[in-house]
């Protein structure tokens, strides 16, 4: 992680609880190296001569994990959106 945030591990050793926390959830919604392997995803696709559609997703596992990431916010928005819905149908 110190080598991510590119600080000391004193100052890894010194951050709060709530920061360190908030580090973890991050670098799993974005795990090391993702920058590399997008940039390297859209050169393949932009390269790609092959006759069946290019899946970066499973060549670059870090763009595996976000994209997982991606589908269960989206679903959880969705549920949040269908329980508005159902409230403001019973108030009518």
């Amino acid at each position: 992680m110190a080598h991510q945030l590119g600080v000391t591990l004193d100052t890894i050793y010194n951050m709060s609880n709530k920061e360190y926390m908030g580090w973890i959830k991050y670098f799993n919604e974005r795990p090391y190296g993702w920058r590399d392997d997008h940039r390297s995803a859209i050169l393949a696709q932009t390269t790609y001569q092959g006759t069946k559609p290019l899946k970066v997703n499973e060549l670059f596992p870090s763009l595996k994990v976000m994209r997982d990431n991606d589908t269960q916010k989206d679903l959880k928005l969705e549920a949040g959106f269908n329980k508005l819905k159902s409230i403001a149908k019973r108030s009518d």
